[in-house]
Formats: structure tokens, C-alpha cells, sequence
């Protein structure tokens, strides 16, 4: 099958791994960064246009768009004229828009990666489906020789908004662990170095709890013991206390952290399960779950 993937294809982009996904499993695939192309041509109206074109002009059987922000929906019209279309989205639910919500109406497929979106999705579109995130396995793997010397770190953003509830929880783990360790801008292999140099990596979802961030399956993927606040829809994909350690207050994981880190076998015993379970998400089977969606 060959596939145009609308995308962003930067060295960070979780694109990179789903569009290497595609080719692994046998189909063809197109890459149209959109964004780089809109710099290219001058605007979205230049972009889009020259998108049509290039459907007109391959015809692939599948056009694949990754969110898509900026494009404006009457592209999906001309592009359904000449192939399927599905939208994958894996953003937070704040960011749910008009713009997204037009595309979702037009495509074949939307899918998401976002449990409490897809229970928003649906209301546009029947055909919307939940596929977990994909890590990128080149980037996200475990490191045997290296020596966990960090107790417990947080990657990753701490502002207001949707990341607020995060704000109480990172004062109250510098106080009562003060060898915490927070570390934010960091990504590819010295993100998969911090992983692995923790024992215990926080993880916090957003405060409408919807879902959690793909950081999540990289730290599975490293190997990495997870604790985190809950999110919707978690026990369809993980075992909370097996995959991965679930705190709903600042107490409970003073606790939990406290225990954990006086019990390395347990963690150990969490980490080989939680990173067998991710396999389930590696970026090739995204890939094909994904294609299946339009099956």
C-alpha cells in the first residue's frame, strides 16, 4: 500500500518512528513534512494547495494525516476524491479545536491516542478509534550498564494551565526528597540516559486527565519504573501496580516512593513488566493498527 504521511519529521518528532513503522511493515510511504513546506511556499494557502497537487499527482492509497494543525478541512474534501483518509491525533483534549473537530468530520478514520478524546471524537465521526502511542525504539530502549544515581527525577514541563496540578506535587517532592532531580528540554538519547540513570521517573497527566503523554511509553520502552497520577482509560492498556505505580496524592506518593526505593527487587519486578506490556506499542504495530482502522 503506499501511504502519503502528512507530517512533521524533525529530529524530536514521534512522526519519525510511525512513518519508519509504515515502511517495516511492508507499505510505501510518501513524507510531506507540512510545516517545513508551508516555510517553503510562503503560507497555508500555497501549502495546501500544493497538497492537493501532490494527491492528485501520486494517488496513494491512504493519505495519513498527523493532526494537521493549519490545514484548513476543505483539503481532506479534495484529498477523499482520490484516497482513504484517517487523522491521527495524540494531543491533550484543550487542544481539540474547530479546526480539528472539521477534519475529524471529513476524514474516513479518526484516530486517537488519547482515551478521553476519542469520547469527545465520536460525537463528529463513527469512525473513530483508539490506538495507543507509539515510543520510538530507536531513541527508547533499556541500558544495562549504567548506574542508577538518581533517586527520583520529573522530565518535562511544570507551568500553568493544563500542566498546573503539576506545580503542588513538584514543591511538595523537593521538600520531603530533596535529591530530586528535575530536568526539562531534553530529548533522544540524553532523554533515554536520564531514564535509565532513575530509579524512580514521575509522571504526571494533565489535569483533565484524559490521557498521558507518549513520555510515558518511553519510559516503559528504557526500561524506566514509572509512578504516576491516573488518566482515563488506563486499565484498557496497562495493570497499575504491575506496569507501572499509581499515586493520587502528594502523600500517597511520599509513600509509595519511600517504600520503593527501600525495595529495588519490587521495582525491578515493575520495570520487566511494564516493559514487556510497551512492546504492544511499538511503532510497527501502530503502524498496523493504524492501516487497519480502514480496513
Amino acid at each position: 500500500m503506499n501511504i502519503l504521511f502528512v507530517a512533521v519529521f524533525n529530529p524530536n518528532s514521534t512522526n519519525v518512528s510511525q512513518s519508519r513503522g509504515f515502511r517495516n511493515i511492508g507499505h510505501g510511504v510518501y513524507e510531506y513534512d507540512f510545516r517545513e513546506r508551508r516555510n517553503q511556499l510562503g503560507g497555508d494557502l500555497q501549502r495546501d494547495q500544493d497538497l492537493i497537487k501532490c494527491v492528485e499527482q501520486l494517488k496513494p492509497e491512504v493519505v495519513v494525516f498527523s493532526k494537521a494543525d493549519g490545514i484548513n478541512p476543505s483539503v481532506i474534501d479534495e484529498c477523499n476524491k482520490h484516497s482513504k483518509t484517517i487523522l491521527w491525533y495524540m494531543d491533550a483534549l484543550h487542544n481539540f479545536n474547530n479546526n480539528i473537530i472539521e477534519k475529524v468530520k471529513k476524514v474516513n478514520s479518526f484516530v486517537c491516542g488519547i482515551p478521553g478524546v476519542n469520547l469527545e471524537a465520536v460525537k463528529y465521526n463513527s469512525n473513530t478509534f483508539f490506538v495507543d502511542q507509539c515510543y520510538d525504539e530507536e531513541f527508547n530502549f533499556p541500558i544495562t550498564d549504567i548506574t542508577k544515581d538518581i533517586d527520583i527525577s520529573f522530565i518535562g514541563n511544570v507551568g500553568p494551565g493544563i500542566h498546573g496540578n503539576r506545580v503542588p506535587y513538584i514543591n511538595y517532592i523537593k521538600e520531603h526528597f530533596p535529591t530530586f532531580r528535575h530536568f526539562n528540554n531534553v530529548f533522544g538519547l540524553e532523554h533515554n540516559n536520564l531514564i535509565n540513570r532513575t530509579k524512580i521517573n514521575v509522571n504526571f497527566t494533565p489535569t483533565d486527565a484524559t490521557g498521558t503523554s507518549v513520555r510515558f511509553h518511553k519510559i516503559l520502552a528504557s526500561k524506566g519504573f514509572i509512578m504516576s497520577l491516573p488518566w482515563t482509560g488506563m486499565k484498557d492498556m496497562f495493570t497499575p501496580d504491575k506496569d507501572f505505580v499509581v499515586f493520587n496524592t502528594p502523600e500517597e506518593f511520599k509513600e509509595k516512593a519511600t517504600y520503593y526505593l527501600s525495595h529495588p527487587e519490587e521495582m525491578d519486578k515493575i520495570r520487566e513488566q511494564g516493559y514487556q506490556t510497551i512492546q504492544n506499542s511499538h511503532p510497527n504495530q501502530w503502524a498496523k493498527n493504524l492501516i487497519n482502522t480502514i480496513a
